[in-house]
């Protein structure tokens, strides 16, 4: 295989192969493909990263790139003649509860849990902590799980790192799950570090792709890298479970199953032997974190080339026409326009709209992979080079205060 300067080996195309459709385009992370004047791919060598999608995604096989093989890990073998060897089985998640009920991003890991499950021949074990919670094992169950385990106890009414930690990896100590996947949310990412530590095993955060390794079994794990200029791929070897936290968002939301069966066990939960801190009270939630955009069905997002205060009435009118509401991307909130919470991207929220109208976006990496769950996408951008165009749907190259006008003027028609 051929190297650029930094000695990675690097992707190549078979000019007669080609068909010019793109795909690999799309699939580039780092954007090293673009077509030539004979409108055949070409790859920058000094911008390949090596990582193979191009290889992966293309159609016809016009891709020359040869994946490196990891050899299958061994079973351990007994430290003592006699001794068993631990086994690990089983996809686990953990269930999140909000006000009673599961959160979204334990269902959506517990539909990607049942794929995982399936191609290693195992079970998806829920994990479910808290107080009178009984009904939150039952919906796990509905949702896809085969057995939910359940620690209930008055201690994890509420969350403290202290309890749910011990909870968790003491439960999963006893249940010994192969892979534990969590969802990235602003407990999740507390508690995943905290049973990470407490396991002396490795954690993969923020990932947007899990995939098994036919030839070794390993879950291999994808995530933006480098300021989300690259896609890394991670795989954790020896160390079990493997343990993952995904962003809600990112895997779409399985249909319940009102008449499945499945396993509820009850564990007990002996309390940290420290001294816990006492909840005296919560802040409520502010007003501008009640406009979630993860919930909205349409987001109209504003990017550094519509980053003009004055605009943003326009953009508003706009997405109140589409049902939906203006998010942004990191330029307009460093700017000051719009608060982080309205930020999206991979330092901001993923989200998966229907409807995904970019209003200036330019189209980093880091802000594609927190759009990659939308249904249809939208770009208005001056640049017709911008990256977002590779993935839009529907693209317009325009001024986007000429642009976006005409669209409200079409929509308001289209409704009278």
């Amino acid at each position: 295989m051929a190297k650029n300067t930094r000695g990675i080996e690097v992707a190549e195309i078979i000019a007669d192969k080609c068909i010019a459709c793109q795909i690999c385009i799309g699939e580039c992370p780092v954007g090293a493909i673009e077509l030539n004047a004979e409108g055949v791919a070409q790859v920058d060598p000094e911008v390949c990263v090596g990582c193979g999608k191009c290889f992966d995604s293309c159609p016809v096989n016009a891709v020359r790139f040869e994946k490196k093989k990891r050899r299958k890990i061994s079973e351990p073998k007994p430290a003592e003649p006699g001794a068993k060897t631990v086994v690990h089985r089983g996809v686990a998640v953990f269930i999140e509860t909000v006000e009673g009920r599961g959160a979204p991003v334990s269902w959506e890991l517990t539909g990607k849990a049942r794929e995982l499950a399936k191609q290693l021949d195992a079970k998806v074990l829920g994990l479910v902590l808290g107080s009178e919670v009984g009904g939150v094992a039952e919906e796990a169950i509905r949702y896809g799980c085969d057995e939910v385990h359940v620690v209930d106890h008055p201690l994890l009414a509420r969350y403290l790192s202290a309890t749910f930690g011990k909870a968790l990896s003491d439960l999963c100590a006893q249940v010994r799950p192969e892979i534990l996947l969590i969802g990235a949310t602003a407990l999740g990412r507390d508690l995943a570090g905290v049973v990470a530590t407490r396991l002396e095993t490795g954690l993969t955060a923020d990932c947007t792709g899990l995939y098994i390794e036919k030839e070794t079994g390993l879950l291999l794990m994808t995530r933006p890298t480098f300021g989300g200029n690259i896609m890394a791929t991670i795989f954790c070897q020896k160390q079990r479970p493997q343990m993952s936290s995904v962003r809600p968002r990112v895997f779409p939301m399985p249909a319940q199953e009102p008449q499945r069966k499945g396993i509820v066990t009850g564990h007990q939960f002996e309390p940290p032997a420290v001294e816990l801190p006492e909840i005296v009270e919560f802040i409520p939630t502010g007003a501008e974190a009640a406009a979630d955009i993860v919930h909205y069905p349409a987001l109209v997002v504003a990017g550094r080339g519509a980053c003009d205060h004055a605009s943003l009435s326009l953009l508003e009118e706009l997405a109140e026409l589409v049902g939906g509401v203006v998010a942004c991307s990191r330029p307009v909130v460093q700017a000051g326009l719009l608060p982080y919470e309205r930020q999206v991207g991979q330092t901001g929220r993923t989200v998966a709209p229907r409807l995904y109208i970019g209003v200036g976006v330019s189209g980093a990496v880091q802000h594609l992979v927190a759009i990659q769950g939308a249904g249809k996408i939208v770009a208005i951008n001056s640049d017709p080079n911008a990256p977002i165009f590779r993935v839009a749907d529907a693209g317009i190259v325009g001024n986007y205060q000429e642009v976006v006008p005409e669209l409200i003027a079409q929509l308001r028609q289209r409704k009278s």
